[in-house]
């Protein structure tokens, strides 16, 4: 049973992640999606890279000032 809720906590925190993912690809960045969730920017950036870590693909380029859509996020 022990592994059986280690799954379901793992899957809980990846569809948290993807959640988040869609606040910030509708939103167009992590201030507003934060502010939708009741959470800090920092939180939807690490939500977003755990779901990154686990895609192993990079959703939003954070090069510039602003994170922005790569073509993988955006499909």
């Amino acid at each position: 049973m022990k592994d059986g809720k280690k799954v379901s906590k793992r899957r809980r925190l990846l569809l948290d992640a993807l959640h988040t993912f869609e606040s910030a690809a509708r939103n167009g960045n992590f201030a507003d999606a934060a502010a939708e969730m009741s959470v800090t920017a920092s939180a939807v950036s690490h939500q977003i890279r755990r779901l990154e870590e686990h895609l192993e693909l990079s959703l939003f380029d954070r090069t510039g000032k602003y994170p922005v859509l790569t073509q993988a996020g955006q499909q």
